[in-house]
């Protein structure tokens, strides 16, 4: 579950999450575990205009479905995904797939910026570029992401790794997020839009992961 506290722009964010491996796959979830508490760290434990932002991140591993619970986040490790993509979110949702064939990426630190991405999806960011259009507005995106100026898409969290890429820049610098953006989420969570479960169904001991 995501909780957030803001008082006088000061955002206190608290995740509690669960990890699962439902892959063909062994991986040291106790290395993904460090992983995550890193890479989200870097990210939202930061200053966005007028915004302090800290993180709180509260992880269990999981080995049975039957423990994954309705109301927390969730990573799911998985075999594939659509496109071979490194990871997908449940936008607003509590659940982000991670592919196995990216795991040891994530755990080495080669991949730097997915899983700060996809937190960011269930946060309700989209991306604020349109599909497959360089230079471009997402006609979808929330009217706060649409102010953003075309070089802030460019070095934004939220925009796909291609855009910055075919900008000429370095994704460690390509890791930034706005002040409208941050409005967003809190615009988000008071409105109760967050947290959906849209991942988890059953009841008592019986789950399945959807």
């Amino acid at each position: 579950m995501i909780n957030i506290l803001n008082k006088d722009h000061e955002a206190s964010i608290i995740l509690n999450t669960d990890i699962i491996n439902t892959s063909s796959e062994f991986f040291d979830l106790d290395l993904l575990k460090q992983c995550l508490i890193s890479q989200l760290s870097k990210i939202y434990q930061n200053k966005y205009g007028k915004y302090s932002l800290t993180i709180s991140i509260n992880i269990n591993i999981l080995h049975k479905v039957s423990e994954c619970s309705r109301t927390k986040t969730l990573f799911q490790i998985v075999d594939n995904i659509a496109g071979n993509n490194p990871a997908e979110a449940d936008f607003k949702g509590l659940r982000i797939k991670l592919n196995k064939n990216n795991i040891h990426d994530f755990i080495s630190g080669s991949n730097f910026r997915t899983i700060s991405h996809e937190i960011g999806h269930l946060f309700g960011l989209d991306h604020p570029h349109a599909k497959a259009m360089f230079e471009s507005i997402n006609p979808e995106a929330s009217r706060l992401e649409k102010t953003l100026t075309e070089s802030q898409r460019q070095c934004n969290l939220m925009s796909q790794t291609w855009y910055a890429q075919k900008a000429g820049i370095q994704l460690d610098k390509a890791m930034q997020l706005t002040e409208q953006q941050i409005d967003l989420l809190l615009i988000n969570y008071n409105a109760g839009l967050l947290n959906k479960n849209y991942h988890l169904r059953g009841y008592l001991w019986w789950k399945e992961l959807i």
